[in-house]
């Protein structure tokens, strides 16, 4: 049966804000550092995209349907990706995701008009 007054923290429970663990937690820094550059990489890519396709075919139906190649997976495989996070090291799936990713967008160096 549950009751309801809130449940009591432990005496040493102190929330800690998201600029304390950038200053006193290493890992979480480097990991949100790297999360920034990588989603940086991930939007400038973005934008890299529409506008090769918009300058190769000039067709803006081209670009919309570049943006359903793009976020239709993460749609369909997105409820997916938390199996997979639960079964395998979550580290793991960040690098080999982060090398993929970084394969697929030196691929666009042999995009030729």
């Amino acid at each position: 049966m549950s009751s309801d007054t809130p449940r009591e923290q432990p005496e040493s429970y102190r929330p800690v804000s998201y600029v304390d663990l950038l200053k006193t937690n290493r890992n979480f820094r480097q990991l949100w550092l790297g999360q920034v550059v990588s989603q940086m990489g991930d939007w400038f890519n973005t934008i890299a995209l529409y506008t090769i396709i918009l300058n190769l075919t000039g067709s803006g139906r081209d670009v919309g349907l570049l943006l359903v190649a793009r976020f239709l997976p993460s749609c369909l495989f997105g409820p997916l990706s938390g199996v997979v996070a639960d079964r395998f090291s979550r580290r793991t799936i960040m690098i080999v995701s982060d090398v993929l990713r970084a394969v697929v967008v030196l691929g666009f160096l042999f995009v030729r008009r």
